[in-house]
């Protein structure tokens, strides 16, 4: 290993005055965020959102402490208007109560993210991020193994979701307990699909910190390979289309930096057509690849879902039905829309579908610009930058967008935080990034494979 090709260690100064405070607070509202139903199952709505309200007192406190303007300042016009949006939609919404109640949830849960744009350089947030995720699936593999070699079946959650002794079909539990069934595992966040995006998260946040010595590498390593574990016991379809299109940004990123305009536009192209073809082939043998996850052709009854929402994007097409994030349980056109084996569904299974339900053709096209500014910019990050560390943001995003096609997570909780962090943070100066290194990132993972088979 050549000066060239050394890492750069970048070193947290844990003794800075409100290092601690900070970071705690963070973790508490990632964690509440990412993994809402353990919370809720344990506490209850009502102690779900104290703790949030609890939180986002602490994390407005310590941001406006910390010179908000400045951040104010990063947030683009795309994300104003999106907001702005989904608070004027109470003029014409369906539902205009709910739909103010959730304009103010998704007001609260963008200013989350404006605590961690500002207050958080992008190493300390993979770090926060790496040691809630950690927890999670940690947690989530041990609460598995109770379920299965010690209570040896399902576990239903302290605070029920249902009426009754029984829940009216296996889905209401809080795991069925199915590690050793080969049946899907839900963890502790109590859902399979939303298990697998933790696990996805973890996969890269992992291999980011590994590339950077985040943190000793055989704990990284260890927890790359958690992730993967867990990734495939919890099956997700949606989750495996996106780890595929993360593979993909990885390699092309990697490749294209330091090379001239034409060679990077030649990878973009190549990248794309491969993309296209995969998704030919998945649609042409849509039965075979979906079995391989454990499910139906239509991923378990997605396409009824998207017809029935289709049919109402074309009652209000322009202007959409009101905000609403997810579905509200008891409120019109969704209370009863879509009951799959006895367990009503609360979102279109597709954001893209979901936004343009919710705020016509007009909201679409603002969150399409959002999307599309969001992705330039941080796939520019990533290409001109030589620190592996902003492969993170990039890599991430496009496995939230990919995921997006089959959840329309990315709308609520976790998955708005990141989009907005993301959104906001990429704007910052070049002079709080890192500095650059002297060689590309392909150079020292080249390097330090080569040691590695030296040694």
């Amino acid at each position: 290993m050549t000066a060239l090709t050394r890492p750069i260690r970048v070193v947290f100064n844990t003794r800075e005055k409100g290092y601690r405070s900070k970071t705690w607070t963070a973790s508490a509202g990632i964690f509440t965020l990412m993994a809402g139903d353990a919370v809720r199952y344990s506490i209850g709505w009502l102690g779900w959102g104290a703790v949030l309200l609890v939180l986002l007192s602490i994390s407005m406190v310590l941001f406006f402490k910390n010179q908000p303007s400045n951040t104010f300042r990063e947030i683009p016009w795309p994300l104003w208007a999106a907001l702005g949006w989904m608070a004027l939609s109470t003029i014409w919404s369906a539902y205009p109560s709910i739909t103010a109640l959730a304009t103010v949830s998704q007001i609260a849960t963008t200013a989350f993210a404006l605590f961690l744009v500002g207050l958080f350089s992008w190493r300390h947030l993979l770090r926060v991020f790496a040691n809630v995720i950690r927890f999670i699936l940690g947690a989530s593999l041990i609460f598995e193994f109770v379920a299965a070699a010690i209570v040896q079946g399902p576990i239903a959650p302290i605070f029920k979701n249902y009426s009754g002794e029984k829940p009216p079909a296996a889905a209401f539990y809080w795991t069925q307990g199915n590690l050793f069934d080969g049946e899907r595992i839900q963890g502790i966040v109590g859902n399979s699909n939303l298990l697998a995006f933790v696990a996805m998260l973890g996969v890269v946040t992992f291999a980011v910190e590994y590339a950077i010595i985040g943190t000793k590498r055989w704990i990284s390593a260890l927890c790359i390979l958690a992730s993967v574990t867990t990734m495939l016991l919890a099956k997700s379809a949606g989750i495996g289309f996106a780890m595929t299109a993360i593979v993909i940004a990885a390699i092309v990123s990697i490749a294209a930096e330091g090379k001239e305009r034409e060679v990077r536009h030649k990878y973009y192209r190549v990248a794309w057509a491969f993309a296209g073809t995969v998704g030919v082939i998945v649609l042409f043998f849509r039965a075979t690849v979906f079995e391989f996850f454990g499910k139906s052709p239509d991923m378990t009854g997605r396409s009824g879902i998207w017809k029935l929402v289709l049919g109402l994007i074309e009652q209000r097409p322009v202007f959409g039905w009101g905000w609403t994030s997810h579905w509200m349980p008891g409120v019109e056109p969704y209370e009863g829309l879509v009951v799959i084996n006895n367990v009503p569904y609360y979102q279109a299974h597709n954001a893209y579908l979901d936004i343009t339900l919710q705020l016509g053709f007009i909201g679409a096209a603002i969150f399409g610009i959002l999307f599309l500014t969001t992705f330039i910019k941080l796939w520019r990050l990533a290409v001109r930058h030589t620190v592996a560390l902003y492969l993170w943001p990039i890599l991430i995003f496009m496995g939230l967008a990919v995921w997006s096609l089959t959840e329309s997570r990315i709308l609520i909780e976790i998955g708005w935080v990141l989009l907005a962090l993301f959104v906001v943070k990429v704007n910052q100066p070049e002079e709080m990034l890192e500095p650059r290194g002297r060689s590309p990132k392909r150079v020292r993972l080249l390097s330090f494979r080569q040691r590695k088979n030296q040694i």
